[in-house]
């Protein structure tokens, strides 16, 4: 069957062996992809909560400084630009190198230790922030380079534990933990910012560094790099991962094809799409809290409510087209690469009208609130479309794939800020930000064109590689049928 491991005699003799301890009543599987979840909670809450905290750590008019206390720093327009893009200069840096390093050795404690690294920056985060604006910068750029690897990590690990029919809906769940990362982070940050606990708007900063050691601690208890090496998998549920795809964990060397995907235009497709798919989302990512407060005014109350929703909607909505895209490819009335690029259509055509007409609308607050609202939900239509395809095009160089295109693809989360702050540096007006939000809606039109006309979602001919050796897995006896849950059937 497609995607099996070869299993050695002796194993394939060995009897059914139950799933042990938590395993025992939750697949392994099923925790790897919930703690993934929370996993990507934490990629995003480091990635986001400077964009709402930052309101209120500058010295700002005595209003906004009365509302938010705290120590305050001065940094001037130059300053914060730099300072909200410094996170993606170390970003795009290790996407490539640790997306390689996963696929030679493995993904669990790459991605687990990134995570550390990122919550400990966090706790210092204040303090540097304090002392000079550059020291910050270094927090935010070192943070960005251990966050580089979380996305083509992940890929790989994703390919490998989860079946290719359950793969558009755990995909999902793992990277929509980002949104929802991002719903909890700003109006999180935002109530205490308005507080004096412990320091006001640094609060936030401390409390997800802890939470990220939390995490780091459950990560390296729970997960196993795959189903072949688990100690409490069932024997069931590994051979169900292996014959639908997964547990592709090679021993040895492997030769990854560079050659063969550098000369790929559909690759160089996905970049592109990748590149796209972040101007526009990052670009709201990073800056609508400010564009709510700066050019509509809105309270701290209106920015907290509002601030978070977009996300929510993208997750909700990612969940939905996910569930409903596995559905339509197990029926098999549509090909693979038919339904992500109606995915990517979905996710860009309606999110780009939707950005275009912020700036039309002027101060209309409840209306420009709906049309990012809408933008980003559309959006999350990118997860069962865009963030799936390096899985589909190659199981074995999923996390290479996605190093490649994220790595790229991650470039407009400073570029994007920079164009941005040329445009408004001579006052936060409607007409001075709208051409952010054009140029964002265009690049989503352009996004769409590349990704519907040049993009494929088949496996391609160097996706399997060729591994040196085999990996093994345990087998269930010979008349045991695994089912998708792990259960049993017999013959």
């Amino acid at each position: 069957m497609e995607g099996r491991n070869v299993l050695p005699p002796k194993e394939e003799a060995e009897a059914v062996k139950e799933g042990r301890l938590l395993q025992r009543f939750i697949p392994a599987r099923v925790i790897f992809v919930l703690l993934g979840f929370m996993g990507f909670n934490l990629v995003y809450a480091y990635k986001t909560v400077l964009s709402m905290s930052i309101i209120a750590m500058i010295n700002g008019t005595k209003e906004n400084n009365d509302r938010f206390p705290g120590d305050k720093v001065n940094w001037d327009h130059e300053e914060k630009s730099q300072v909200l893009g410094a996170f993606f200069y170390g970003y795009v840096v290790t996407q490539i190198p640790a997306a390689v390093l996963a696929t030679k050795f493995g993904g669990k404690w790459i991605f687990g230790c990134s995570l550390l690294i990122t919550g400990i920056m966090s706790i210092l985060g204040p303090f540097t922030a304090m002392i000079d604006y550059k020291l910050f910068m270094g927090t935010r750029i070192i943070q960005g380079l251990a966050e580089g690897v979380s996305f083509p990590v992940m890929n790989g690990m994703i390919a490998q534990w989860i079946p290719k029919n359950e793969r558009s809906r755990g995909t999902t769940i793992i990277f929509t933990g980002a949104m929802i990362g991002t719903v909890l982070t700003l109006p999180i940050t935002a109530i205490l910012s308005k507080t004096h606990f412990m320091g006001s708007w640094a609060a936030t900063f401390y409390l997800l560094g802890i939470a990220g050691v939390i995490w780091f601690v459950l990560w390296s208890v729970l997960v196993f790099e795959s189903p072949e090496v688990h100690p409490f998998i069932s024997t069931r549920e590994t051979r169900f991962i292996i014959e639908n795809g997964g547990g592709m964990k090679a021993k040895g060397k492997i030769d990854i094809p560079v050659r063969e995907i550098l000369t790929s235009y559909h690759v160089y497709a996905l970049i592109v799409t990748h590149f796209g798919q972040n101007w526009g989302f990052l670009t709201v990512l990073n800056l609508m809290p400010t564009y709510m407060n700066t050019v509509l005014k809105m309270n701290i109350n209106e920015n907290i409510l509002i601030s978070g929703m977009p996300y929510l909607g993208q997750a909700i909505w990612g969940w939905g087209a996910s569930f409903i895209t596995d559905k339509l490819r197990q029926s098999g009335r549509f090909s693979i690469t038919t339904l992500r690029k109606a995915n990517s259509f979905i996710a860009y055509v309606p999110s780009g009208i939707c950005l275009a007409l912020v700036p039309v609308i002027k101060h209309n607050t409840t209306g420009a609130a709906v049309l990012l609202i809408l933008a980003m939900t559309f959006n999350g239509s990118c997860h069962p479309g865009l963030n799936s395809t390096h899985g589909d095009m190659s199981t074995r160089y999923a996390g290479v794939l996605m190093g490649i295109t994220n790595g790229l693809g991650n470039i407009p989360g400073f570029l994007a800020t920079i164009v941005a702050g040329q445009f408004t540096k001579n006052g936060d007006t409607v007409e001075n930000w709208a051409p952010v939000f054009y140029l964002s809606a265009a690049v989503f039109g352009v996004t769409t064109l590349i990704y519907c006309f040049f993009c494929t979602a088949e496996e391609q001919p160097w996706g399997r590689g060729k591994p040196q050796t085999t990996a093994a897995a345990a087998a269930a006896t010979s008349d045991v049928e695994a089912d998708e849950y792990g259960g049993q059937t017999k013959k």
